[in-house]
C-alpha cells in the first residue's frame, strides 16, 4: 500500500514534468519557423525572415536569445511576428520584441526601445550581427546575434526596408 505522502510526491513529479513538457513544446505566442514550409516567398530576404533559412536551404545560425529560441527552430518572425509588429517574448513576458516594419526602422518614431537614430542598411546589419542599435548601444540580450553571409544579409535588409510583406 502506498502512503499518502508518496502518492502526493508522485503527483507533484508528474504535474511538474507535464508542465515542463507543455512549456517546452508550446509556441507561447512565438511563430515556429517551420510553419512556413509550404509558403511561397517573394524572395530570399522574406524566406530568411520567416524561416531562418536562405534559398539555398542553409540555416542562419545565432548565438544568445531567449530560452525558447534556443530550444526551437527560430527565425526573425519567431519574435518580431508574422506581420513584423513585434510581440511578447517567452519566457520573458515583460519584454516585447520591437516592430520591424519599414516605418519602425527607417522613420522617426518612439519604439520604447531606447533613444537612437533611424536605422539604415549598415546599422541594421550591425544590429542583426552584433546586437547594437544605431547609437552603438547594446540591444537586449534576448536579441540573438545572427551569423549571416553578406549576400543573405543584403536580401534580408532589402525585405525589411522595402516595407513589402
Amino acid at each position: 500500500m502506498y502512503s499518502v505522502k508518496s502518492v502526493i510526491k508522485l503527483l507533484l513529479k508528474l504535474t511538474g514534468g507535464g508542465l515542463v513538457m507543455l512549456l517546452a513544446g508550446c509556441g507561447m505566442g512565438m511563430d515556429d519557423a517551420t510553419d512556413y514550409g509550404t509558403h511561397e516567398f517573394s524572395g530570399n530576404g522574406e524566406r530568411i525572415y520567416y524561416t531562418g533559412r536562405s534559398q539555398s536551404g542553409a540555416a542562419v545560425t545565432y548565438q544568445g536569445g531567449t530560452m525558447h529560441a534556443q530550444m526551437h527552430n527560430t527565425s526573425c518572425a519567431s519574435c518580431h511576428g508574422s506581420e513584423r509588429q513585434g510581440q511578447r517574448l517567452y519566457p520573458r513576458f515583460w519584454l516585447v520584441a520591437p516592430a520591424l516594419t519599414k516605418s519602425a526602422l527607417t522613420e522617426e518614431h518612439d519604439d520604447g526601445h531606447g533613444d537612437h537614430e533611424r536605422y539604415d542598411r549598415n546599422s541594421l546589419a550591425v544590429a542583426i550581427r552584433q546586437g547594437l542599435d544605431p547609437a552603438g548601444k547594446a540591444l537586449d540580450t534576448a536579441m540573438p546575434r545572427w551569423q549571416i553571409n553578406d549576400e543573405d544579409m543584403d536580401d534580408l535588409i532589402s525585405f525589411l526596408v522595402t516595407g513589402s510583406h
